[in-house]
């Protein structure tokens, strides 16, 4: 009989890093939206979902990093034997604070959440049943993979100082 196995070794969070790139702490703005899909969570790809939803809630890297999480809804065993499966999709904008783009993706996130389930449904290719009008906007941080500034050029030196005067001719 073998021994438990040892779990994996834990990943860093960022695969090896081009030189000059750093790892840092950025403020960021999240928005999560939510809506209700009726189908079972094994049937959902999250990665579909995260292309559907990445349009909606313009949410593009690098500036914004979009995560998507899955949640079976639970159902009491009378509700179950009459209807569908249901998941509950939660989707996350996060987005530099002091990014370009975070009007953009304030007013998408917005926007998504007034869709009727039909709406939202077709947006996200998916059989949305409810969409959460509430669109839960925080600050946070997160460690981001970022360049540094490029080096600044070095002080110019002062101009030279112009010769004395000479002495007028006598």
């Amino acid at each position: 009989r073998l021994g438990a196995t040892p779990p994996p070794p834990s990943q860093p969070p960022f695969s090896p890093l081009p030189d000059g790139i750093v790892v840092e702490e950025v403020s960021v703005i999240k928005f999560t939206v939510v809506v209700t899909i009726a189908a079972d969570v094994n049937d959902i790809d999250v990665t579909e979902l995260q292309a559907s939803f990445r349009p909606a809630q313009q949410c593009f890297m690098p500036e914004c990093k979009l995560t998507v999480t899955l949640h079976p809804v639970e159902q009491s065993a009378a509700r179950r034997a009459l209807q569908t499966a249901q998941t509950t999709a939660s989707s996350t904008a996060s987005v530099f604070k002091d990014g370009n783009t975070l009007s953009a993706v304030r007013n998408a996130n917005y926007v998504f959440a007034r869709n009727s389930a039909t709406q939202a449904g077709n947006i996200l290719n998916q059989p949305v049943s409810e969409v959460d009008p509430n669109v839960n906007e925080r600050e946070d941080t997160e460690p981001r993979a970022v360049a540094p500034p490029p080096p600044s050029a070095p002080p110019t030196p002062p101009p030279p100082s112009p010769p004395p005067p000479s002495p007028p001719p006598p």
